[in-house]
């Protein structure tokens, strides 16, 4: 497998989802889009990469934007449903 980076996967494999016990902010974006929809897709990946820094390093949250509150409920389910 050609790999670029830690959160590569085969291609089949990203279809559906991550592996548990990862999360791919990109994975991601689509929920954040739902759940607000004026939201671009670059906003939502950003929020969502914010999102995914801030709970693994504990900080707490620095934006009360949509963007943000909605890519930090994303990243909460997914870390339980992932378990990442």
């Amino acid at each position: 497998m050609t790999t670029t980076g830690s959160t590569d996967w085969v291609s089949g494999e990203r279809v559906f989802a991550p592996p548990n016990g990862t999360l791919d902010p990109e994975w991601l974006v689509p929920a954040v889009l739902e759940a607000l929809p004026t939201a671009r897709p670059d906003e939502a990946r950003d929020a969502l990469r914010r999102a995914w820094t801030e709970h693994r390093t504990g900080v707490a949250a620095t934006s009360d934007a949509a963007v943000d509150r909605a890519a930090r409920t994303v990243v909460t389910a997914a870390v339980r449903q992932f378990r990442a």
